[in-house]
């Protein structure tokens, strides 16, 4: 029974080894430093115990999706199945409206465990879905030629349900980063009833890239504001233009994250030596853990996270292009999208480059939902990848020399 277990949690013949080791690093890495975050929290041990604990589980079930979805994932599995898991998905979405508010947003599913609360963020598995459902439905209509709207109308669909549900909650950093993904994903394929769409879109990126630079002006600003829905997001503007103009309230976090990247300098200040966790970052394991990382490891801790972050990007692309299937670059360059979106949100906000959002960065920021998922979607992109050195699409050093010896 243990061995049939343990069988299950290995990788699939001919996965990628470099992504599966970097991602690994990442995540030890990432988790090395949120306990040092919490280090200084109240509670003491008995805190980095339970973030300890907490951290171990969401790495483990994230391992298990890993694996399972690197062996067991198929682009022909029925459609029926991937329309429930997307249901499911929208109900849990819904749900996050019966708990209590965090920072302003209704976005997670809160379970008291005594001890400790544990919460689900739904929203993280859509993005995933959003991959899954966009590949599968272009992968099969490419067997009949489907029109426009036979291939698209099912992902449209459930766009639209997650981008209404995240515009109420409201989570606009998610929903920007789902938004990223579904439009590269739309624009991967070249099935020819396509195209048109695709042109129209590209000048619809170009519009809309042209309005973020519109709101980070004043202008911008003064219009975001006159929207009631959106009247909060404006302060955000203005921190990222200026955070000092109001500096104990609402530009006191990004203040106090460029403190710490200020004060980590070349070689940092040491590991557990921080003091912008000591409660001026309230976010300091989670949306600002990068000013944790440079202030205590230095430009050193950048490169670990950047270059794990370029690694892993650059061999998803590799194998992306070298893919005969669309479905197949659909996998691997959403996933990439997916890293990348919540790299570039994260980084650009904690470094007032950008608006904050509240994203996570992925591997190295606590939380297990994300965990989970960016995990899931990297055991998606292992199959896919396996399956494509399998093919004898990509022939790596290894075989390579294999196939010399023979």
């Amino acid at each position: 029974m243990i061995k049939k277990m343990l069988s299950s949690l290995k990788m699939p013949k001919k996965y990628d080894v470099v992504i599966h080791a970097t991602v690994l690093i990442l995540i030890a890495f990432g988790t090395l430093m949120i306990v040092s975050t919490n280090a200084g929290k109240m509670g003491g041990l008995k805190t980095i115990a339970i973030v300890m604990m907490k951290q171990f589980v969401y790495f483990a079930i994230g391992y298990f999706l890993m694996t399972f979805f690197a062996n067991k994932f198929r682009m022909n599995w029925p459609l029926s199945k991937f329309l429930f898991v997307g249901i499911i998905i929208s109900f849990m979405l819904i749900s996050t409206f019966f708990f209590k508010k965090v920072y302003g947003a209704y976005g997670w599913i809160r379970i008291g465990l005594g001890f400790t609360e544990v919460t689900i963020q739904p929203s993280e598995f859509a993005k995933v879905f959003m991959i899954i459902i966009i590949a599968v439905y272009i992968e099969n209509v490419r067997k009949d030629n489907g029109d426009f709207w036979k291939i698209v109308r099912i992902p449209v669909v459930f766009f639209t349900v997650f981008a209404v549900i995240l515009l109420c909650q409201p989570d606009l950093g998610t929903l920007v980063i789902l938004t990223l993904i579904a439009f590269g994903c739309f624009l991967i394929p070249s099935h020819k009833s396509l195209r048109k769409r695709q042109k129209k879109s590209k000048i619809l990126f170009l519009i809309a890239c042209c309005g973020l630079l519109f709101l980070m002006s004043a202008s911008g600003i003064k219009f975001v504001k006159e929207l009631p829905i959106f009247s909060h997001i404006s302060t955000r503007f203005n921190n990222a233009i200026n955070p000092f103009v109001d500096p104990t309230n609402q530009g006191y976090q990004l203040i106090n994250g460029l403190y710490g990247f200020a004060r980590g300098g070349i070689s940092g200040v040491g590991l557990g030596e921080s003091i912008q966790k000591y409660g001026y970052l309230t976010q300091s394991d989670n949306d600002f853990i990068l000013s944790i990382v440079v202030e205590e490891c230095g430009i050193f801790g950048l490169l670990i996270v950047v270059g794990g972050y370029i690694l892993i990007l650059h061999r998803l692309f590799y194998y992306a292009f070298r893919a005969k299937s669309e479905g197949y670059k659909i996998i691997l360059m959403g996933t990439a999208i997916y890293i990348f979106a919540h790299f570039m949100l994260n980084v650009g906000g904690v470094s007032g480059l950008i608006p904050l959002t509240g994203v996570p960065l992925l591997f190295i920021s606590s939380g297990g939902s994300s965990l989970m998922a960016i995990m899931s979607c990297i055991g998606m992109s292992q199959s896919v990848i396996s399956r494509i050195r399998r093919q004898g699409t990509v022939q790596t050093k290894g075989d390579k020399k294999r196939a010399a010896t023979k």
